[in-house]
């Protein structure tokens, strides 16, 4: 009896401890801005990251696409607000830290007023 009890919990610690393992480590593939979800529904307390993917400028008006939102000067993104918005990057402050945000890719597409 006591045997097969041990062999039991000898093949739980192989088998179930390295997958709780692997569920807690950060996955280096994992996409800018993919907030990671824990069995539950919970979400993981990390660091919140910030992805800029887009900038427009007009003449009359700035807007960029933060965390794959639609923001202009003054809205706040996860608990940031946008203070300016550049050609390629955007300016935020959070707890009363600033910081910047740049494009994933430097190439600036200008395009023709008509």
């Amino acid at each position: 009896m006591f045997k097969t009890i041990a062999k039991h919990f000898c093949f739980i610690l192989l088998v179930a401890l390295p997958i709780t393992s692997y569920a807690q480590l950060d996955d280096p593939t994992r996409p800018p801005g993919h907030r990671l979800v824990l069995a539950g529904g919970k979400k993981a307390v990390a660091d919140i990251r910030y992805l800029l993917s887009a900038v427009r400028i007009s003449a009359t008006r700035r807007s960029a696409v933060v965390n794959d939102r639609s923001v202009e000067s003054g809205d706040v993104v996860n608990g940031a607000k946008v203070v300016a918005i550049y050609p390629s990057s955007v300016k935020l402050k959070k707890q009363g830290k600033t910081f910047t945000v740049r494009l994933v890719s430097q190439v600036i597409k200008k395009t023709k007023v008509r």
